[in-house]
């Protein structure tokens, strides 16, 4: 914590580093603000699984797919512009789904926040390149995601706890006005670099008679240029192997995150709170195994590192169906004990390959074609993100959870398959 504290204060504008990463935190929170109520929508909606897993196939495709323009009109417009309206939308999204009485109602407030927090990172990542230098760029982003860890782990505890108190609706508009609150101190905070370089930097487009010659030229040519170096990848093997771990990285981190609270609650036969219990336990591990595997990943071979955090995983999460209905046998503090322990493991060795696929991108990227390859890398999470919850709620209900949720091991063999073969 004090290591922490020394970063985010050694960088060149700690106030701007501090406000952008907690509005990382608030867009990490809302992105999966309804797994941990999903139980009580099956419920009180009339709902399956598999309309709930892909409630949040909607979120993240949409993420995915307004990213590009929500980039080119943050250049265009401002990026601090863009990213205030776009947690903005999130919070407004989160009011339409408070009100929902139809799946439909749902659907459409995801696809809204989707496209509202399409515009986080675009925004968020590039302040941060506008406000520090390289001396202290690495220190700021290392903030920044802390903040988005942070946010992640407090959707089960914030979401989850108030709507086992006050059900799920008022859980929704406590965090609505959580992110409308961090929103206008944002707006009223937040000051752009002293020096003209930061987010609303001037455009003085050529005029030729009153008339832009190049505001839609000028746009169309910086999108087809973002398109140009995003695709401008050499195809080799590694990169293709590397676009399948990402890939099957996404589709397991985003399903387990999605049904993790259900799968305790209805194996178990326990309460909301105990699935969100778990569900805290492995985001908790999950940010601390983050700062240490990657760290390992600099002293050993990443390949077999990778290959083995992710059979790990799979015998962790394949586990899981042997301990929960161990489980039914004992009492309520072993119970918690155990969901505590068993997930905060499968947290803390599932996320560790995180930082291990990260390192081994970054060695195969060079200088004339990293930023494409971060580009295509990025897709390949983004549909892992929308493909996960679908696939295993759908699995869910043809099969039921205990049978669809420790099924995500097989996602894990293949990712340590994927490791493994990497030249």
């Amino acid at each position: 914590m004090c290591a922490g504290l020394r970063r985010y204060v050694e960088v060149a504008h700690p106030k701007n580093v501090g406000l952008i990463s907690t509005a990382h935190g608030v867009n990490e929170f809302f992105s999966i603000a309804l797994p941990p109520i999903i139980p009580l929508l099956v419920a009180d909606l009339g709902i399956s699984y598999a309309q709930a897993g892909l409630l949040l196939t909607v979120f993240f495709a949409m993420y995915s797919v307004f990213q590009l323009p929500a980039g080119v009109a943050a250049d265009r417009y401002g990026k601090r512009r863009i990213l205030v309206a776009g947690l903005a939308g999130m919070s407004l999204s989160l009011l339409l789904a408070a009100g929902a009485e139809s799946y439909a109602t749902l659907v459409l407030a995801q696809s809204l926040a989707g496209i509202s927090g399409s515009t986080f990172h675009p925004t968020g990542m590039s302040l941060i390149s506008d406000l520090e230098s390289g001396g202290t760029e690495g220190r700021a982003m290392g903030v920044f995601g802390f903040g988005g860890m942070v946010g992640i782990a407090m959707s089960p505890v914030a979401i989850g706890g108030v709507a086992a108190i006050a059900g799920w609706r008022a859980a929704l508009v406590v965090a609505a006005a959580l992110g409308a609150a961090v929103t206008v101190v944002f707006a009223l905070s937040f000051r752009d670099p002293e020096d003209g370089t930061g987010s609303e930097r001037a455009t003085t487009p050529e005029t030729d008679g009153g008339r832009s010659t190049s505001s839609v030229s000028g746009r169309l040519g910086t999108l087809l240029r973002r398109v140009r170096r995003t695709i401008n990848v050499p195809l080799t093997r590694g990169l293709v192997v590397l676009f399948l771990i990402t890939f099957c990285i996404s589709v397991q981190t985003r399903a387990i995150q999605t049904f993790t609270t259900s799968y305790v609650a209805d194996g178990v036969g326990g309460s909301l709170a105990l699935g969100n219990v778990g569900f805290f336990a492995m985001l908790v591990a999950g940010s601390l195994s983050s700062l240490y595997a990657g760290g390992l990943a600099d002293r050993v071979d990443r390949r077999r590192l990778g290959g083995a955090v992710s059979i790990g995983t799979a015998l962790l999460v394949g586990g899981t169906f042997l301990v929960v209905n161990a489980l039914g046998t004992v009492g309520e503090t072993v119970v918690l004990g155990v969901v505590t322990v068993w997930f905060f493991v499968i947290g803390f060795v599932m996320y560790a390959c995180v930082p291990v696929k990260n390192a081994l991108v970054s060695s195969h990227a060079e200088e004339r074609f990293s930023g494409g390859l971060f580009g295509v890398i990025q897709t390949a999470s983004a549909v892992g993100s929308a493909t996960g919850p679908a696939t295993f709620g759908a699995l869910a209900t043809e099969f039921g959870l205990l049978v669809a949720y420790p099924a995500i091991a097989l996602v894990a063999l293949v990712l340590a398959a994927a490791f493994l073969s990497l030249p």
